[in-house]
């Protein structure tokens, strides 16, 4: 129970990237996977890089008037609710075209291939 004159520690803090590298990359590095879906925001991508081959990338749009425009304030809302319709479905996406299948069954997306260099992009328009 929390009362009124109780402490609470700061919850939500910066993120040190720099710091906290490594000890990611620890974390994460050398798992094995078929597929990374990667739904974090541009301020945590730099902490780790994950394996272009086989990483999507889930960015959120939205389209006014027939024009892509990036959004900042239901993205976290709309990468939870794309991560929970995958969770509920009953085949497990293996690649980035059966997670483009599974997602486009509730949302409309784009699929765009990736490179040596950048992964995959599935864009989710809300």
């Amino acid at each position: 129970m929390v009362r009124p004159l109780d402490l609470i520690e700061p919850y939500k803090e910066k993120i040190k990237n720099k710091k906290m590298a490594a000890q990611v990359a620890r974390a994460l590095d050398g798992i094995e996977s078929e597929l990374i879906i990667d739904c974090r925001s541009s301020t945590y991508q730099t902490v780790w890089q994950s394996p272009v081959a086989i990483t999507v990338e889930i960015k959120v749009f939205t389209k006014v008037g027939g024009v892509k425009n990036v959004i900042t304030h239901m993205s976290k809302k709309t990468r939870g609710e794309v991560t929970h319709h995958i969770l509920k479905s009953a085949k497990v996406p293996v690649n980035p075209n059966e997670l483009e299948a599974i997602v486009s069954q509730n949302f409309e997306c784009e699929l765009h291939e990736g490179d040596k260099k950048n992964p995959w992009v599935l864009e989710v328009y809300c």
